[in-house]
């Protein structure tokens, strides 16, 4: 047998090569651009001994007669009894004009080849989004009666089998797959499509909530995932069958499950919490279409709408397809699979395969340094308090992503330190000595930002001070809470304040405060740091609603405790469990990369949700702590060791209950 495959470098086509070749003595011609020949001999290693056996035909789907030239169709006539049409455009988010070439002008193109050539079978691979939105059942032979085909990618894969239909003078067979997803024996995918895109919510909220929480979701339709390894062997297996030709498969599960079954699915394999309750969508059908329309014109709520999906990592329009109205009957391809053992294996025995695979592979989190190069490469970064601890953590970490990175710091030394350390890796430093808490020095230090580097791209305010003193014995210290707020607030304020014009006129910009879980928690002890960086989060989140519109966006960081030279003084903090510098700095670099209102841990959101859902409780708990927990010498004035060196079983307990809380 001689096989002609286009789309064969692609994630489908690649694997349905490999399933050719498994045919002994198969010749397997395949299509292929000039610049993806390397993507070829990468596949080759795969596809392993009978790798010799695929030759390559240099063409171009959207070229006419698929470009292939002459010298090359002379190779071909009269030789192929099989060609397989693969090549296309599977992305909802693709333009209209792409999905037109690809899938439309390209199948026209194939169909021209197949007629030049004399294939004596053409094989389409389509796609289940032929049918549209279609309400109810919809049959392999059922073609006309698709509807609301105006997602460009649904009509594309509809006028695609109406060109093999109406113009194909081969013997022609279609295939719609359900949507495909990695392979139920290894996971294997080659990119984030179809549910793969509701994976990172579903890894944020594991790092939102504990697995245990409550959750509450969408019931929605039934969405109909086949993974490629069935797709391949079916249509392998039908491709070979006599009498089938000018029949459509559909290569679907016989029993898909709900949106919200599926999110469950994934979220289990993810340890992530499950949907307890999952509400059908459709009980808000009393708002009629008119006003949904009128709504959703409303330019404030399509943007805070298109702000949640962007923020989601999910593509605009998705959401159309929660109530998926479509079931697919598959009758004529399980007759053609009858007696093969080739089935769709339920989603519940490979779900968490697809789940590994991802994290392992493709997850974004993987691609950080890469990513951050991106990011703030060729830009200025200005980080204050950056001679030690987190500080200095994120300015290693950003100047080695290529940053033009400006360092503020109150001491020469740890400057001098820092320069050296980033100068002898090869990265960009400039640093000024500077105290925040002098606001002359600030405005000075403002102007000659401005005057040498034009302004900055990102804003880290990361210096500040923190004190641990109960307010029975703060009686007469009220400059510990006028100090305090002198450097977490109005330093960081003054700062900003001076450099927001200039990021106004760039049109982009990120200012990030770094802030404390202690202000979630309302930790006792901490009034005056709390309180301080309290002010802080509220001026970000009034400043993000009024600088939307200009492309500067606040990001507040809630820090748990974070071993550093300010929790040094506290002698209990050497036994609890903190962040590394390191490990703050990478969440930092989080803040950076996803540029989100706030990012805290699943302790700081549950900490926040219980003091809005059961601020009793959650004050009792507080307190509990409070009396748990003694007073550091430092705090009470004394230089004796520190009480807290001592510390009960029952102190251990509690730390770990509530790790990360400052007490």
């Amino acid at each position: 047998m001689q096989y002609f495959v286009t789309g064969a470098t692609g994630f489908i086509g690649s694997r349905m090569v490999a399933k050719l070749l498994e045919r002994e003595g198969a010749t397997v011609y395949v299509l292929v651009r000039p610049h993806r020949l390397a993507r070829l001999n990468v596949l080759r290693a795969r596809w392993g001994t009978g790798a010799d056996r695929v030759i390559p035909v240099l063409g171009d789907l959207l070229q006419p007669g698929l470009g292939v030239s002459a010298a090359d169709l002379d190779l071909l006539r009269g030789r192929v009894d099989h060609l397989f049409h693969l090549a296309a455009v599977y992305d909802l988010k693709a333009s209209a004009q792409a999905l037109q070439a690809a899938n439309v002008d390209g199948t026209r193109h194939a169909v021209e080849l197949a007629h030049e050539i004399g294939a004596r079978h053409f094989h389409l691979v389509s796609s289940i989004a032929a049918a549209g939105l279609y309400e109810g059942t919809f049959r392999e032979d059922m073609f006309e009666e698709a509807r609301h085909l105006e997602h460009p990618y649904f009509r594309t894969k509809h006028d695609s089998e109406a060109i093999v239909r109406k113009q194909c003078r081969q013997p022609w067979r279609i295939y719609r797959p359900g949507i495909v997803v990695g392979d139920s024996r290894t996971g294997e995918i080659d990119k984030i499509d179809g549910p793969y895109y509701l994976f990172k919510s579903i890894q944020k909220l594991r790092r939102l909530l504990p697995q245990w929480m409550p959750f509450i979701g969408i019931q929605g339709g039934r969405l109909n995932l086949v993974p490629v390894d069935f797709v391949v062997a079916a249509i392998d297996h039908i491709a070979h069958q006599e009498g089938l030709d000018g029949g459509c498969f559909h290569l679907t599960d016989p029993h898909p499950h709900r949106v919200g079954e599926i999110v469950d699915l994934f979220s289990r394999a993810g340890h992530a919490p499950e949907l307890s309750l999952r509400i059908n969508s459709r009980m808000f059908g009393f708002i009629p279409e008119p006003l949904r329309q009128v709504l959703w014109g409303v330019t404030q709520l399509r943007r805070v709408g298109e702000q949640l999906m962007k923020s989601s990592g999910l593509p605009p329009g998705l959401l159309q397809f929660v109530d998926y109205p479509t079931r697919f009957d598959c009758s004529q391809a399980q007759r053609a699979l009858e007696g093969s053992g080739i089935e769709v294996p339920p989603l519940e025995d490979y779900a968490w395969k697809l789940w590994d695979y991802w994290e392992r592979n493709l997850d974004p989190d993987l691609f950080v340094e890469r990513n951050l190069r991106r990011a703030v490469e060729g830009k200025v970064v200005l980080i204050t308090g950056g001679g030690a601890g987190i500080g200095k953590a994120t300015a290693l970490k950003i100047a080695a992503a290529g940053a033009s990175l400006i360092v503020i710091d109150r001491d020469e030394a740890p400057l001098r330190e820092l320069e050296q350390e980033i100068r002898q890796a090869g990265g960009r430093i400039a640093t000024y000595r500077c105290d925040l808490t002098d606001f002359s020095q600030v405005d000075a230090t403002i102007a000659s930002l401005l005057a040498q580097h034009g302004g900055v791209d990102i804003l880290i305010n990361n210096a500040g001070r923190s004190i641990r003193r109960a307010i029975e014995h703060s009686y007469d210290r009220f400059h510990d809470y006028q100090r305090t707020m002198q450097l977490n607030y109005f330093a960081a304020v003054r700062l900003t304040l001076g450099l927001l014009p200039q990021m106004r006129t760039r049109k982009g910009g990120q200012v990030i405060a770094i802030s404390s879980l202690g202000v979630l928690a309302s930790a006792p002890r901490f009034s005056a740091y709390v309180a301080s960086k309290a002010a802080l989060e509220a001026f970000s989140r009034c400043a993000a609603a009024e600088f939307a519109g200009d492309g500067i966006a606040f990001t507040i960081v809630n820090f748990p405790l974070v071993r550093t030279a300010m929790t040094a003084p506290t002698r209990f903090y050497q036994q609890a469990e903190m962040l590394t510098p390191a490990e703050a700095a990478d969440i930092v670099v989080r803040a950076i990369l996803e540029r989100p209102d706030r990012i805290t841990t699943p302790l700081g959101h549950f900490a926040e949700l219980m003091n809005t859902l059961a601020p009793k409780i959650t004050r009792m708990v507080m307190s509990a702590g409070y009396r748990m927990f003694p007073e550091s010498a430092a705090a009470m004035g004394r230089k004796e060791a520190d009480s807290g060196s001592h510390v009960t079983t029952g102190q251990i307990a509690f730390a770990q209950l509530t790790r990360g809380f400052h007490f």
